[in-house]
């Protein structure tokens, strides 16, 4: 993977949370807040089903040996972009710009939620055996997959689809991205009109 590659990654984690910090947005459910990521300078807040912890991102976790495992797993190598985004920062949830929302990624239980996400489906015709693995969602839920059917030249890479039903078999799918690369550049694009609009 490129230094710019890397580049793009972080400057698009580093953005999204800071428009969080910036806007209030970095509560949750304190039974949902793990306490490596509790933020010490804020109390506990009551809200909507109890107390709300006020959380901070904090360093990845994830090793070369949990990335394996996951491919392993699915009978795919995730594109190099993504494992940079796995394990640059541990978050709760990042700013949906473009209506990609990443599945939470806590530093205990960022691994089973992802395998739940792969697994969910037991039936044949899932998800997985059609060669898309989940890693984000759109505003309405829907899942936002890599396509392992269509990857790029080089092999490095997969394109971005929405999954329109995944109960059909084949499931109908939508094209969003070419690959992770463009997702992440769309985002980072998106990140900066948003700013310089706001600014």
């Amino acid at each position: 993977m490129s230094n710019d590659g890397q580049i793009l990654v972080r400057d698009y984690i580093d953005a999204a949370l800071a428009f969080r910090a910036a806007h209030d947005l970095m509560w949750e459910p304190a039974i949902f807040v793990d306490a490596a990521m509790l933020d010490p300078s804020r109390p506990l807040k009551e809200g909507w089903g109890g107390d709300w912890a006020s959380w901070k991102p904090i360093a990845s976790t994830v090793t070369e040996a949990d990335i394996h495992e996951l491919e392993a797993a699915i009978g795919h190598s995730f594109p190099a972009l993504y494992v940079e985004f796995l394990r640059y920062r541990h978050f709760l949830d990042l700013d949906d710009v473009t209506g990609v929302s990443f599945i939470l990624h806590d530093p205990k239980e960022w691994k089973a939620g992802l395998l739940d996400h792969y697994f969910f489906l037991q039936e044949p015709g899932t998800l997985r055996q059609q060669g898309y693995i989940q890693f984000a969602y759109d505003l309405e839920l829907q899942p936002i997959c890599f396509d392992f059917n269509h990857c790029t030249p080089d092999g490095q890479d997969c394109a971005v689809v929405r999954v329109l039903d995944m109960y059909q078999d084949p499931a109908p799918t939508q094209l969003l991205y070419g690959s992770f690369l463009d997702l992440m550049l769309a985002l980072r694009a998106a990140q900066e009109q948003r700013d310089a609009l706001a600014g």
